[in-house]
């Protein structure tokens, strides 16, 4: 499996990606003009754990525990932030 391969199947289900992404050069690239941190976030992630010489499967489980990770950061962020307000009015 390619790099552009990857990214593609990501792409899938989330467009955007690609425009932060240089398919001619498989590489992840900045798009100041984009405005999209996640898409940005998934191409870069993609792009930095991808290893040519993997195997296809272990390419995939790479890239599948990249965003399982960013998920449950996700998650642990949205949980303190949904915590915040009731814990400002106990403490105060």
């Amino acid at each position: 499996m390619t790099m552009n391969q990857l990214i593609r199947r990501a792409a899938t289900a989330y467009p955007a990606i690609l425009e932060y992404w240089d398919e001619q050069h498989a590489y992840a690239v900045d798009n100041p003009g984009g405005g999209d941190g996640l898409a940005e976030f998934i191409a870069w992630e993609i792009y930095e754990t991808f290893d040519p010489d993997a195997d296809d499967d272990t390419q995939i489980m790479t890239a599948v525990g990249a965003m399982q990770r960013a998920i449950d950061c996700l998650k642990d962020v949205s949980q303190a932030l949904r915590r915040f307000p009731v814990e400002q009015r106990l403490a105060a």
